[in-house]
């Protein structure tokens, strides 16, 4: 029998009735795993938690749902794996992954567990103490392989592995590839993929068949908000421009990709490399669709990088002012040039890009007239030509700066896009639907005819905008019977 390795991706644990923690999205992290073991000639398979029942939704207690298998279901589907690991990106699958880990140590005993994931990689001794053998700090591929190559071939020690964590690690070591190109392509044909073209609704407003790609690592910013310094370091680090549209290119041919998602934390830090992307695209006269719907900094692009994305077939992009508020920007460690922000935004949709603006409310401090001015900024955005924003509450991120200055919160899966939990939750959600409610009156008196697009695209399904499809699963919650 031969060494086998199974990873799960968790199904989409999120708030009851939060259509902001709902949203679908392919696993990039285990199919880039997968992908990489397959490579270097390990017998590796993806179970897809979400994926495989993408359609249902159930309770799991009085205030949280999930989307996909049951525990019991996901138990199953394991057959004689010898190492099993566990994909935990966010605070809302924590309890989930510890009971299933539970389930799966009862049913198969002799299995190595381990976890992974921006949230285990944070609070690795939450998941050490309840049944996982070890846990992979920020990024897996070689940690991963470490342990495969340490099980299977008592080469070296667990604890020789850079990124690799145990019950006796002191200080955790991240473990940081320089050649990303070297880790191959993602497992895309481990997942279920004909479940995720037909649910119609993803991270991004695609309109065909998708796949989800990831160019970079790191980040050279330092957002008080976010973990990326944290666990993938100030350092960008990308892959080559031909490496990154050979995987495009193969996802074309062998399953008519259309739609292509970069899901990176931070797209386009040098513009040498969106350039040389860019005329990979062209040259290959591959004719697709691209989206950038993690949020893209403005002071990392320019018109001549939109421009040439748009030569290549760039649909939508999603921008991060975050606040309209001078001071609560410098409080994130998030600095941003207005100026730029609006005139990139006019140039955008002149040659035909959709954009998104997201912003966060509530961060620390935040005034009511700081408030004020984020309001000012999103109506003036809306003006402009922006043709949607996205309204978050902020929450605590373990790992993050910034993560100790809210409390409150009793268990993790608290810490979402909705904290309820806040004392001035009522506050910033009637704020938020207010702000909503002027963007949508703004938009109907300065581009009707977008909003007139909008509606018909919700009927028909057909999607430029993540406004729509999220109008769409409102729609698709109360009318179950559209689905």
């Amino acid at each position: 029998m031969g060494f086998k390795v199974s990873l799960i991706n968790l199904p989409i644990v999120h708030q009851t009735g939060d259509m902001f923690g709902d949203i679908p999205f392919m696993p990039t992290g285990v199919t880039c795993l997968a992908g990489f073991l397959r490579q270097e000639g390990v017998e590796v398979s993806i179970i897809d938690g979400f994926g495989a029942a993408a359609r249902r939704v159930y309770e799991i207690d009085d205030t949280l749902s999930a989307i996909g298998l049951r525990q019991d279901e996901i138990v199953e589907q394991l057959a004689d794996e010898q190492l099993v690991g566990i994909s935990i990106h966010s605070g809302m699958g924590h309890g989930f992954a510890l009971r299933l880990a539970k389930k799966i140590k009862e049913k198969k005993p002799a299995a190595v567990l381990i976890a992974g994931g921006h949230h285990a990689s944070i609070v690795y001794k939450d998941f050490l103490e309840g049944g996982f053998d070890y846990v992979c700090y920020s990024e897996g591929e070689r940690p991963l392989l470490g342990l495969v190559e340490y099980l299977r071939d008592g080469k070296g020690g667990s604890s020789e592995i850079p990124g690799l964590i145990d019950k006796n690690t002191q200080m955790p070591v991240p473990w940081f590839e320089e050649e990303l190109d070297s880790l191959g392509f993602c497992a895309l044909d481990m997942l279920p993929l004909e479940n995720y073209w037909n649910l119609g609704m993803s991270h991004a407003p695609v309109k065909g068949k998708y796949m989800v790609i990831t160019t970079s690592r790191g980040c050279p910013y330092s957002c008080r908000f976010c973990t990326t310094p944290l666990l993938q370091g100030r350092k960008w680090r990308s892959r080559t421009p031909k490496h990154i549209v050979d995987e495009i290119e193969k996802a074309v041919q062998d399953y008519d990709v259309e739609d292509v998602m970069i899901q990176d934390e931070i797209f386009g830090a040098k513009k040498d490399v969106v350039l040389g992307v860019a005329r990979e695209l062209k040259e290959r006269d591959l004719n697709i669709r691209l989206y950038l719907p993690s949020g893209v900094k403005v002071e990392t692009i320019d018109e001549e990088m939109l421009a040439v994305l748009r030569e290549v077939g760039l649909q939508h992009i999603c921008l991060a002012p975050e606040s309209g508020s001078e001071r609560v920007l410098k409080k994130m460690s998030k600095p941003i040039d207005f100026a730029k922000l609006e005139s990139l935004s006019a140039f955008a949709r002149k040659i035909g890009i959709k954009i998104m603006a997201n912003f966060v409310l509530g961060f620390e401090d935040e005034t009511k007239e700081e408030r004020r001015e984020t309001s000012k900024l999103v109506l003036r955005l809306t003006r402009l030509g922006v043709h949607e924003v996205s309204l978050f509450i902020w929450t605590p991120l373990p790992g993050a700066d910034a993560f100790a200055s809210e409390t409150g919160w009793s268990r993790y899966e608290d810490l979402n896009w909705s904290p309820r939990w806040r004392a001035n939750y009522r506050m910033l959600n009637k704020f938020r639907k207010k702000l909503y409610f002027k963007w949508l009156l703004t938009k109907l008196l300065y581009h009707p005819i977008d909003l007139c697009r909008s509606l018909f695209n919700v009927l028909t399904g057909h999607y430029e905008l993540k406004s729509e499809m999220a109008l769409r699963r409102v729609i698709y919650h109360y009318l179950p019977f559209l689905r």
